[in-house]
């Protein structure tokens, strides 16, 4: 059986509730900022409850994602989790482990998908622009210093890396990120910081992506 790499939202009674497929920390917020500015009038001013599975979230990690919750006029009513951990960081907050007036859902079927999303941008990023993707990013555009860009899926940077990429942050072992230019900035695969080999460094087109379990860096087109 395949490991869920998706987000699922459910209705419940007052609000929705978000489970969020096994991966760190980092990646399960990730995941849920991306798809709640994706789908803005669905989640302002709503409460949600969270189920964070097994993964492990301390105090400090917990307080920061209510401060980008509370940022989106959302407030967080629950959490729901089987890490021991997650839960006594929920408590210090005042957060139930359960949802009143509904059960839990055993297994969550899995949503029907039309396919991976792809959004497409062209227009310059501003030097200090926090950008965020549920899905697949297509950036016709330089990323400058101090710009950061944070997707789900794979990512194609037809421009210069001045600042920070994040990719595959949804944990698919199969995303990608390709890169027209290197500059400065640092590029990230599925939590996992990139080293660039320097004979790399001038190489117009890269492509990074896993095989047999390690990241591998090679030029896109071979000599």
């Amino acid at each position: 059986m395949s490991k869920r790499t998706e987000l699922l939202v459910r209705g419940i009674r007052g609000g929705v509730l978000v489970i969020l497929p096994d991966a760190p920390w980092y990646q399960q917020r990730d995941m849920l900022i991306s798809r709640i500015q994706s789908q803005e009038r669905f989640f302002k001013g709503g409460r949600i409850a969270l189920d964070l599975g097994g993964t492990d979230w301390s105090e400090e990690h917990l307080d920061k994602l209510l401060r980008d919750l509370a940022d989106e006029g959302i407030c967080l009513r629950a959490v729901l989790s089987s890490s021991q951990i997650t839960l006594v960081s929920a408590q210090v907050f005042g957060l139930p482990p359960s949802i009143e007036g509904d059960e839990r859902p055993k297994a969550a079927a899995p949503e029907a998908e039309a396919g991976p999303r792809v959004v497409w941008i062209d227009r310059p990023l501003e030097n200090a622009e926090k950008l965020i993707v549920d899905g697949n990013l297509a950036l016709f555009s330089d990323l400058p210093a101090g710009a950061e860009v944070i997707c789900s899926g794979s990512a194609a940077l037809w421009g210069c890396l001045d600042g920070i990429l994040r990719a595959g942050c949804a944990g698919d072992p199969d995303s990608a990120v390709n890169i027209l230019k290197l500059g400065l900035g640092s590029v990230s695969l599925n939590g996992e910081a990139v080293k660039i080999p320097r004979k790399l460094h001038k190489t117009v087109g890269i492509m990074i992506r896993r095989q047999d379990g390690a990241i591998n860096v090679v030029p896109l087109v071979k000599k």
